[in-house]
């Protein structure tokens, strides 16, 4: 680890302000920090700000030097590349809006509760993403035919190596990221380098990128093989963690909010992996009945959107919930596939409210 690095053993308070991030985000222990539902305030293009975004770390935080830096691309090609920050900072550059959620997000929702990091629904954001598209690196290299996976290599530590499809890693919005939100790649975010692949689990998202192999085979190493598996709770593997399916969350109210009576609006994000999503909607009475949310988002269907429902608060104990439908008609189950990893948790969102009045 280069000196200068945010270590696992920080105290929380410490290692946000060494990352720059806002100290009211919910630590979780190392480099893994959520944002409260009360945190998750998008501007005017649904995006997070950057020190509110949450943090998903599998170990230390790296300091890496810029200027030292190094992307190299090997394997399953005619041309090695070992390309520098400026190299990448010369090719044509795309930007795209994209949420970005962990695999893990509501598994506290799960029962019974799997191990791994107890997220509540505070994994997920929404940024602004600008960078090269992996596919012209990849074109650069001349990657041979047949070659089948594309292997990231984080800096962090040896072990993190993903695979990705070839198909995926040459769609046009699988990109390697440079800025986010406007400005550089910020260190807790995988600076100054880190793949990006819409629509896909977070852990697909290689941070503090160094290296780039093609293979002419599938790649079945821990972070593919195993960590990242749709795991039943008879210990059989069904299938690898990959598109993040339809979810919406509630963020106005917040559950346990006490609230005035009278007229006012019940408001979340809903994103799904899968396509845009074309309908979200609300309950006020736990289920009982629905109503339409109006979606409001010019991002794209990579982003999430934003919805909102007028709400007649009466006065009493209210459950509120929130349905979301992607463009693919997939919409939330009341109750998803339980698995051994506590992934892809996407139940119908519920929050409990009093109303006063």
């Amino acid at each position: 680890m280069a000196d200068g690095a945010a270590t696992v053993d920080e105290q929380p308070g410490a290692l946000l302000a060494r990352l720059g991030k806002d100290p009211r985000l919910t630590p979780y222990g190392g480099a893994n920090f959520g944002t409260p539902p009360g945190l998750l305030v998008a501007d005017g293009r649904g995006v997070i700000p950057t020190d509110r975004f949450f943090v998903r770390s599998n170990g230390s935080v790296p300091a890496i030097d810029p200027t030292a830096w190094r992307l190299d691309v090997t394997g399953f090609v005619g041309r090695p590349l070992s390309l520098s920050l400026t190299d990448l900072q010369a090719m044509p550059q795309r930007s795209l809006t994209a949420f970005l959620e962990c695999a893990g997000n509501g598994r506290t929702t799960f029962a019974p509760l799997p191990p791994g990091t107890p997220w509540r629904n505070d994994a997920i954001g929404n940024a602004v993403w600008e960078g090269v598209p992996l596919s012209t690196v990849l074109e650069r290299a001349g990657v041979g035919e047949g070659a089948v996976d594309v292997v990231a290599q984080g800096g962090d530590f040896p072990e993190m190596r993903r695979g990705l499809p070839l198909p995926t890693a040459v769609d046009p919005e699988t990109l390697l990221v440079l800025r986010m939100n406007g400005e550089e790649l910020p260190p807790a975010h995988g600076g100054p380098v880190r793949l990006l692949v819409p629509g896909w689990a977070g852990i697909a998202a290689t941070k503090w990128l160094v290296g780039l192999e093609v293979l002419d085979h599938a790649f079945a190493g821990f972070w593919n093989a195993d960590n990242y598996v749709f795991w039943t709770a008879d210990g059989e593997a069904v299938r690898p963690i990959r598109e993040m399916p339809v979810k919406s969350i509630l963020v106005s109210p917040t559950d346990g909010e006490v609230v005035a009576a009278g007229a006012r609006a019940v408001a979340g994000y809903a994103w799904s992996g899968h396509g845009r999503v074309v309908r979200v909607e609300v309950s006020v009475d736990g289920g009982a009945s629905w109503a339409d949310a109006a979606l409001s988002s010019a991002a794209g269907r990579r982003s999430w959107v934003r919805f909102a429902c007028p709400w007649e608060a009466r006065p009493g104990e209210v459950r509120l919930r929130a349905r979301a439908t992607d463009e693919r008609g997939l919409t939330q189950p009341t109750t998803p596939d339980w698995n051994a990893k506590g992934y892809l948790m996407n139940a119908i969102h519920e929050v409990a409210v009093t109303v006063e009045g």
